[in-house]
């Protein structure tokens, strides 16, 4: 969608009233409802007009609660509950995003947080469940996790993408901070998004970067800058058809293996790098651990680059 001064008033506008009718019924305090007035436009101008009504639904799905737990690491976090019923389709899950106490927390923390696990929730909407007379998959992005259907509580297995799915998730959040970072450029009428923006603004110092997942998302850097990765794994993930990734990678790197094993090491360093602060000897042998796999990760990432027509 082309904005500009003509017309941003009337698009944010849209979105400030849906946030107002949406933080009433949701008990919203202010400031929860002053981030969602920066958030909403700028995941419809993220994902296209095209997605309106699939990112309104998701915000509208999926209340957010205040938690009194304070950690100002872990400002926000997405859950869901897998529920079942008498009618089709079968099986459908209760989403939520948890907000916890941020008093430590800067508002760019927060705005990041918030984000970040909205962006997990619109890119699960569509396909979000698969399940046969024995099996329930859940769907976050890329990665699955998967019950039986005698026991909704707890996953049988995880499938080994879930730092990529969070590496790229960091990747969006960028974008979707950076669009809200842009709206400062033009003049808008509503003091409440003007004050909200400035705060956020005045935290922002040039082109926004996420602390988030750093070493992982060091480590794919060249991916999440390649025009053929970034753009097509976006819409198949937005889109539910993850299936098609795998093979998709694979015969652009040649390697029928690449992609379960680019996946596979990203999950294992990100454990490793977990237990390594809790590592009091030989920590030297387990950081070598870690560069190992990153070399081997780096040299996926290389051979994807090299045989790729358009980077």
């Amino acid at each position: 969608m082309d904005i500009n001064q003509s017309n941003i008033n009337e698009f944010l506008n849209k979105y400030i009233r849906f946030v107002d009718e949406l933080s009433l019924n949701g008990s919203y305090p202010s400031n929860v409802r002053h981030v969602l007035y920066l958030i909403i436009p700028s995941f419809v101008l993220k994902y296209g007009l095209k997605y309106e009504n699939m990112i309104l639904n998701c915000f509208r799905e999926t209340p957010i609660y205040i938690s009194d737990k304070q950690d100002d690491y872990c400002t926000a976090f997405f859950g869901r509950e897998m529920k079942v019923r008498n009618e089709l389709p079968k099986y459908y899950t209760r989403k939520f995003v948890v907000l916890n106490r941020y008093t430590g927390s800067s508002l760019l923390d927060m705005l990041d947080n918030v984000v970040h696990e909205f962006n997990h929730a619109v890119n699960s909407m569509i396909n979000e469940i698969n399940y046969d007379e024995k099996e329930v998959s859940m769907r976050t992005g890329l990665s699955y996790i998967t019950y039986s259907v005698s026991d909704l509580t707890k996953p049988i297995r995880k499938s080994s993408d879930i730092t990529l799915e969070e590496i790229i998730n960091v990747k969006q959040t960028e974008d979707i901070i950076n669009i809200i970072a842009s709206f400062a450029k033009y003049s808008i009428h509503n003091q409440e998004f003007n004050n909200a923006l400035y705060s956020i603004n005045s935290e922002i110092k040039g082109e926004y970067t996420s602390n988030a997942y750093y070493l992982q998302s060091f480590i794919c850097k060249e991916l999440m800058k390649n025009k053929t990765f970034i753009p097509t794994i976006e819409n198949l993930r937005l889109n539910g058809n993850v299936s098609d990734i795998e093979n998709w990678f694979n015969d652009i790197t040649g390697e029928k293996d690449s992609y379960k094993k680019l996946t596979t090491l990203l999950d294992e360093i990100l454990r490793d790098e977990e237990k390594l602060t809790k590592v009091k000897w030989f920590k030297n042998y387990h950081i070598n651990k870690i560069r190992n796999k990153m070399s081997i990760v780096m040299e996926i990432v290389k051979l994807y680059e090299d045989n790729c027509i358009f980077k």
